[in-house]
């Protein structure tokens, strides 16, 4: 569950680059009936930012509650607190931020919202593949939608996916 909290953190992290708070919805999945997730700027030098986070598991899941949330902080690159980032990614392919290569897949369509942006995070652990779309007019974070895929040994969480939309 260290890795589910790590690659939560950079998921998250990305997606505190507004200034202020942005709140997430977790959707009910395999092993867990939905959840919520909280990312906020910290005041301070440099581009800090917290993440908070905790999943509801079904019964019978072999894993206990307290294992299910957590909080992390992390430090971002500065370009990355607005779309500046997105459009450098887009035209280098992938960068290499601290902890995680960030990789440029495609322009996508969100509801109403067109040209925004589809990256992919492959943090240097290599427990997890994280897909976020990210679009500059929507409120708050400006992620609207993120994808935890786990890389694990463990049958049960190998390729397991956790799904947070923006609230």
């Amino acid at each position: 569950m260290r890795s589910l909290l790590l690659s939560l953190t950079l998921v998250f992290t990305a997606a505190a680059l507004a200034q202020g708070a942005a709140n997430y919805r977790i959707l009910e999945g395999k092993l867990h009936r939905g959840g919520s997730a909280r990312v906020e700027v910290v005041a301070g030098p440099g581009f800090t930012v917290r993440m908070s986070y905790e999943l509801v598991k079904k019964p019978l899941v072999p894993v206990p509650s307290d294992a299910l949330k957590g909080e992390s902080t992390v430090e971002l690159p500065e370009l990355f607190r607005d779309e500046r980032g997105y459009l450098e990614l887009e035209a280098k392919g992938r960068m290499s931020v601290p902890d995680a290569e960030l990789r440029f897949v495609r322009r996508a369509k969100w509801g109403a919202h067109s040209d925004a942006y589809l990256i992919e995070v492959l943090p240097e652990n290599g427990r997890s593949r994280i897909e976020a779309l990210y679009h500059p007019t929507v409120a708050g974070a400006g992620w609207a939608q993120v994808k935890v895929i786990f890389i694990s040994k463990v049958p049960l969480l190998n390729g397991y996916v956790a799904e947070m939309h923006l609230r």
